[in-house]
């Protein structure tokens, strides 16, 4: 009978292999690798200009079993003062001219809703700056446990049409393209790179 238990043994292992306690997994944001890139646009043409934000601070719950929950859950705030194109000179009138225009705090705070299901898909992008709230609607894609988002602004809405033509005309010849004319596109594609940490315990 022992020969027949030891059989049997083997053979449900053969079968469904050992068995093993279930992974206790969460995920977790992590600051150390997340990136918000910026294109604004000058010129007819339309002639892109990149830039960053070096200063961005995630808060609220950063934790959750599944990695679509932790980006629905984070809220973050972004130091516009901490605007990087890597030109001291314009990121100099960029801080005094057009987000200087909107009074009171200089941060821009926001979180992502209705995101769908799926390693690609589409959320809401809420943003604030001052007393103006915006929502943009972005596409992302993981890959893994990175996301990637990416969406168009219309700065008009977080009440930054003054501080564009502020900006224009401080920089109007800076703004010429190859018809003479100064302009700056009130429009800026913004692209959010991002990984979430698994941790298994």
């Amino acid at each position: 009978m022992k020969i027949f238990y030891s059989i049997l043994a083997l053979f449900i292992v053969g079968i469904f292999g050992p068995i093993v306690a279930e992974e206790n997994c969460e995920y977790e944001y992590d600051p150390n690798k997340t990136n918000l890139e910026w294109t604004a646009f000058k010129f007819t043409e339309k002639t892109g200009v990149k830039g960053k934000f070096d200063n961005i601070r995630v808060t609220g719950k950063t934790k959750d079993k599944s990695k679509f929950g932790v980006a629905e859950k984070i809220r973050f705030q972004i130091d516009s003062l901490s605007v990087n194109s890597s030109n001291p000179d314009r990121d100099a009138k960029i801080k005094k001219f057009f987000f200087g225009s909107v009074k009171g705090n200089q941060k821009l705070t926001g979180h992502f809703s209705d995101l769908t299901s799926g390693e690609i898909g589409t959320a809401k992008l809420h943003l604030q700056f001052g007393k103006f709230k915006t929502f943009v609607p972005v596409n992302f894609v993981w890959k893994d446990e990175t996301v990637e988002v990416v969406g168009t602004v219309d700065v008009a809405t977080l009440g930054l049409t003054q501080g564009l033509s502020k900006l224009n005309a401080e920089c109007n010849d800076l703004h010429k393209g190859s018809d003479g004319v100064s302009k700056l596109w009130p429009t800026v594609d913004v692209k959010v790179v991002s990984t979430v940490k698994k941790v298994c315990k």
